[in-house]
């Protein structure tokens, strides 16, 4: 990770902004304070309705990918929707 001062950061903001989209994070202090970090944003696997959401600030992508969800097997059984209906609706009368 690289540290700059806001003076240089402000003087070569194009160099910095360079570096962030090689995969790099910058540092930016405030008289050798620490204060922000630029991190790279990723927009590739994201949708154009996505890219276009971040663009104006308003979905922030994640830092980290999600592991994949585990699949989950089929339950064992065949009851139909109607069956599984009428036994909701007397569990909520018996309450």
């Amino acid at each position: 990770m690289r540290t700059v001062n806001i003076g240089d950061l402000k003087a070569r903001l194009s160099a910095h902004i360079r570096i962030v989209r090689g995969g790099e994070e910058v540092l930016v202090c405030d008289r050798n304070k620490p204060v922000a970090r630029i991190v790279p944003c990723p927009l590739e696997d994201l949708s154009e309705q996505e890219q276009r959401l971040v663009a104006r600030g308003i979905l922030t992508p994640p830092l980290k990918k999600r592991p994949v969800p585990a699949s989950w097997p089929e339950p064992p059984g065949n009851v139909s929707d109607e069956a599984m209906e009428q036994v909701w609706r007397e569990e909520r009368e018996s309450r």
